[in-house]
């Protein structure tokens, strides 16, 4: 199962400090790893730390500090309801709860594994079909084309 919530850019540093912190008390297997195309790019390769991410979550290279795109600002629409900036996505893959109970019965470390497989699987078809982004030009959208994604991915 996969569930998608919204990470707003006003919660980049707590965002950063859950996903750094909270997961990695899981021992290793909770630290996080670099993926996807643009990551290399930016310099990210291995684990995630709390500042690279929380760089990245309030739209800034982590190496250089440098803004990346256009500032990631709360807005009002015409009715006076505030839209916070939406700085990153987080998907939650679950395995089904049967193979939960027999992970949890035998450790067979081969479902691990075959879990880990479809997630990865899962992100690189997101990665090479879903990736996009969208920016205004004089007040429309457009959608250029994106060359891969930054993905900090936490088991």
């Amino acid at each position: 199962m996969l569930r998608v919530t919204t990470i707003h850019a006003n919660t980049a540093g707590p965002s950063a400090r859950y996903y750094t912190h909270y997961l990695a008390d899981d021992g290793p297997e909770g630290e996080g790893q670099w993926l996807g195309r643009q990551a290399a790019g930016l310099g990210l390769a291995g684990l995630v730390s709390t500042d690279d991410l929380e760089a990245l979550l309030s739209g800034h290279d982590p190496v250089t500090g440098t803004r990346l795109g256009n500032p990631l600002v709360d807005r009002w629409d015409a009715k006076g309801n505030l839209i916070p900036a939406v700085a990153a996505f987080d998907a939650t893959f679950s395995a089904p709860k049967s193979l939960s109970v027999w992970w949890g019965l035998t450790g067979d470390p081969g479902l691990l594994e075959a879990h880990d497989i479809a997630v990865r699987a899962v992100l690189d078809h997101l990665e090479r079909h879903g990736a996009t982004t969208r920016v205004r030009v004089n007040g429309s959208r457009q959608h250029p084309e994106v060359d891969g994604l930054v993905m900090a991915a936490f088991r």
